[in-house]
């Protein structure tokens, strides 16, 4: 997976899992600060990448990142766990949420990939 997308995922995972705005993420392996705000509204996500001055959204599970036009999918489990695929790049990938990281597993690269989320007091998600 390439970075934006990984970035992309672990903001729209946390913001579904914890039903917190994501205004920002910091990834430990780069050192890098990533500038995404994501929300999700039920199944619903939307956001912006500034880095890549594009949307970023679409019904979980299926995501699209409007900068490289590139689907993915974004399978939600229990306790904050997900499953995707990142047809870009033709990978599998998960993600695991907790209080204030999400963690990236890339299967093709085979390796962790662990943010920083900085998330807003709002909770926008309606059931």
């Amino acid at each position: 997976m390439k970075q934006h997308m990984r970035a992309a995922a672990a903001a729209v995972a946390f913001a579904h899992a914890l039903r917190r705005e994501v205004l920002s993420l910091y990834e430990h392996e780069t050192r890098g600060y990533n500038r995404i705000r994501v929300w999700v509204n039920a199944n619903w996500a939307s956001g912006y990448d500034y880095d890549n001055q594009c949307k970023v959204g679409g019904s979980l599970p299926h995501m699209f990142h409007h900068g490289v036009r590139s689907r993915w999918r974004l399978r939600p489990s229990p306790l904050g766990a997900y499953s995707g695929f990142d047809h870009d790049t033709s990978s599998f990938f998960s993600v695991k949420v907790t209080s204030k990281h999400a963690r990236v597993f890339d299967h093709r690269e085979g390796a962790d990939f662990t943010y920083t989320i900085w998330s807003g007091s709002r909770t926008p998600i309606t059931e």
